[in-house]
C-alpha cells in the first residue's frame, strides 16, 4: 500500500462504538492506535493497556495498537508491564494488543517488532500526533486537568453550573484552552442555554487518565524518615501551624476526614499537604521546621511521612480551617487517597457525597 493510499484511509480522533465520550488517536480499519508521547510515568503506561483491552472488546476492532514516542521508561520496565497485564487480562483480548515503541527514530515492539510494511503508517500516525500538540503539552495536559478537577469539585459539593469565565479565573487559563477542554468532556457535560456548564456524571475515564498522571500534574514530592523515629502526622500538622502559611492546606487522610467526618479511614500513615504556587517556583524549605530528620524519598517504593503535592491554578480552592491552617478541596483530598493506595477508602469518600448517590460512578 502507498503512503498516500493509508494517508486517505488513516482516520484520527475517531469514536469508538459503546464507547462514549472517548475517541481514539487514529483508526484504520480493525486496527485502532492511542499514542503516548514521552512516557514517564509507569502508572500511566498501565492504565494505557487497560484501556486497550477495553477498546479490544468492541465487536469491529480486531487490534489494538499503543504508539509510543521517545519513553523515558527502561525497554526492561516496558516489558514488565507487558506481563503485568498479560497476567490479568484475558488471554483473547490481551492477545489483540501490542506495543509499537519509536526511540531515536528507529521502531521497536512487545511483543514482536512492527512489521516493516507498518512502518510509514505508524510515522504518519505520530507525525499527525505531534502536530496536534501546542508548543508545550505539558501546560496543555496540566490545564485540561485543572478545568476537570474544577468540574469534579463544583459537582461534589453541588454547587450547580459555572459559566466559562469562572472557569477561565480559577484555571488561570485561556477561553481557547477552556474551550478544547470542555470539547474533551463533552459527554459528560451538561450545557445551558447561559452557556454556564456543570457535569452530569462522574467522569470515570477522564479521573483514571488523571490518576495515572497525577504525580506529574501535582509536582508531587515524598519525603521519608530514615532515623527510625518518624513524627506522626500530627506532630507534623502541630509544627506547620505556627508558620500561618495560608498557601500550605492540609489534605490525604486528615482533609477526607474533615469533609466526611463519619468516614471509617483507620489509621494516617503520612501528612499529605498541597502548595499553591501559581506559576512561581515551589519553595520546600519549610520541611525543615517541621522535621529536619525528613529527606526527599529516592524511590516510589518508600513509606513516606510528608506527601506535597503542588497546586498551580490561579485559584487554590482551599477552604478555611481553625488554627491558621486551611484544608485542601475534596477532590485533592480524593487524589491524596489514591495516591495513597487507599482504593476502598477513596471510594467510600466519593460516594458519601450527596450528588453521588444511588448514581453510578
Amino acid at each position: 500500500m502507498s503512503h498516500l493510499d493509508f494517508v486517505k484511509l488513516l482516520r484520527f480522533q475517531c469514536p469508538i462504538e459503546n464507547f462514549p465520550g472517548f475517541r481514539a488517536d487514529a483508526v484504520m480499519g480493525d486496527t485502532v492506535f492511542e499514542v503516548l508521547v514521552e512516557p514517564k510515568d509507569a502508572r500511566r503506561l498501565r492504565t494505557a493497556l487497560i484501556e486497550m483491552a477495553r477498546m479490544a472488546t468492541a465487536d469491529n476492532v480486531r487490534r489494538v495498537i499503543l504508539v509510543l514516542e521517545e519513553p523515558t521508561i527502561t525497554e526492561s520496565r516496558l516489558r514488565e508491564e507487558w506481563k503485568g497485564a498479560a497476567s490479568v487480562l484475558r488471554p483473547e483480548l490481551f492477545a489483540r494488543l501490542s506495543m509499537a515503541i519509536r526511540q531515536s527514530g528507529k521502531w521497536k515492539g512487545i511483543p514482536v517488532p512492527p512489521d516493516p510494511s507498518e512502518l510509514s503508517m505508524l510515522d504518519e500516525i505520530l507525525r499527525h500526533e505531534l502536530s496536534r500538540k501546542p508548543a508545550n503539552p505539558s501546560r496543555s495536559s496540566e490545564a485540561h486537568h485543572e478545568i476537570l478537577h474544577i468540574l469534579i469539585h463544583q459537582w461534589l459539593l453541588g454547587k450547580g453550573p459555572l459559566a466559562i469565565g469562572s472557569l477561565m479565573e480559577i484555571s488561570g487559563t485561556s477561553h481557547p484552552t477552556v474551550s478544547r477542554s470542555l470539547e474533551r468532556l463533552d459527554h459528560y457535560l451538561k450545557r445551558h442555554s447561559d452557556r454556564s456548564v456543570e457535569l452530569r456524571i462522574f467522569p470515570r475515564e477522564e479521573w483514571a487518565r488523571l490518576l495515572a498522571v497525577s504525580d506529574d500534574v501535582r509536582d508531587t514530592v515524598r519525603f521519608v524518615d530514615r532515623s527510625g523515629q518518624a513524627r506522626s502526622p500530627e506532630s507534623l500538622l502541630r509544627r506547620l501551624r505556627p508558620l500561618q502559611r495560608q498557601d500550605i492546606a492540609v489534605g490525604g487522610v486528615l482533609g477526607a476526614k474533615h469533609y466526611q467526618p463519619s468516614l471509617d479511614l483507620v489509621g494516617n500513615p503520612r501528612l499529605d499537604l498541597s502548595i499553591h504556587s501559581g506559576r512561581k517556583a515551589v519553595d520546600l524549605s519549610f520541611v525543615e521546621r517541621l522535621d529536619p530528620a525528613l529527606e526527599k524519598a529516592t524511590r516510589r517504593d518508600e513509606s513516606p511521612t510528608l506527601v506535597i503535592h503542588t497546586i498551580r491554578r490561579a485559584e487554590s480552592l482551599f477552604q478555611p480551617g481553625e488554627n491558621h491552617l486551611p484544608w485542601a478541596d475534596p477532590v485533592e483530598c480524593l487524589l491524596d487517597l489514591h495516591e495513597a493506595r487507599l482504593e476502598s477508602q477513596a471510594l467510600e469518600f466519593l460516594n458519601s457525597f450527596p450528588v453521588t448517590t444511588g448514581r453510578p460512578l
